[in-house]
Formats: structure tokens, sequence, C-alpha cells
């Protein structure tokens, strides 16, 4: 009687060949056990560009179960329009709500600081290495014959 050969790829079953066909289900989610599920019925929405959101939650996301359970809030955050921007849902009374939001919204406001900042250095940066590039400067930025103050 001859020994499988370990190397030698397994029969398929008829479990893992299902499950390789199955596509990835979307995130699962349960409510968790501190949250009221009458506060799931009235959200407060409104939107954010979607890089935004990618800086504030994480590109996967994974930043939102922190804030979920620091903020008794629950968030769901979905792309729309194209990918352009983000809808986020806040869940929980409405006081928490209107906190949370005001959170997300000055956090975006930083962000979006943040983003002006890396562009005005880097047109400051290509400005500098055009006018280290050119031969000579202008000679009225430099005149220093009038300010000396010989008389």
């Amino acid at each position: 009687m001859a020994v499988p050969d370990a190397a030698a790829p397994a029969e398929p079953d008829g479990h893992t060949e299902l499950l390789s066909v199955l596509p990835a289900s979307p995130r699962i989610r349960v409510r968790p056990w501190w949250f009221p599920a009458q506060e799931l019925s009235v959200p407060l929405v409104f939107h954010l560009e979607a890089w935004v959101a990618d800086r504030i939650f994480g590109p996967d996301r994974a930043v939102i179960p922190e804030m979920e359970w620091m903020s008794q809030a629950l968030l769901s955050v979905d792309t729309v329009n194209s990918g352009k921007l983000a809808e986020i849902s806040i869940f929980g009374r409405p006081g928490v709500q209107n906190r949370v939001r005001s959170i997300l919204l000055n956090l975006a406001s930083w962000h979006l600081e943040q983003q002006v900042q890396r562009v005005r250095i880097k047109q400051l940066e290509e400005f500098l290495k055009f006018r280290a590039s050119r031969p000579e400067a202008p000679s009225f930025l430099f005149n220093t014959t009038e300010s000396s103050g010989a008389s």
C-alpha cells in the first residue's frame, strides 16, 4: 500500500471548494451589549469627503470600534457618490449624536487645515527650487547702497 505524499495537494472536499468560490462577505455587525436597541431608530447622518473619512477612521475603518466604545454611540461609515463622499451615520441618544458629530467635524477641519498646509509647503518648496535654479537674482532685491546709512 502506497503512502500519500505530504507535499502533494490534498483532494478538495466539498467544503473547501465551496469556500473558495463564495465571495467575501461584508463585515457583519452585531449590536454591542451596551447599546440599547431603541436608539437604532433615528440616526444622525452627515457627509464628509472620502479622503477625510479615511484619515479619521483609517482606510480599513479600524478606528470605529474604539470610537464607538469611547463615545457610547454606534457609527456607520459608507462611501457614496462614486467613492468621493463618505456618509456617516451616528446612532445613540441625541446629545451623544451631537457630541460625536462635533468631534468628527473638528477632526475633519483639522485634517483639512493640515492638507492646506502640506499644499502650501509644497508650493513654497517648488518656488525655492525655481529661485535657486535661476543664475542671478534681480539687483533691486539686494540693493544695499541706499540702506547702508553712509552720508
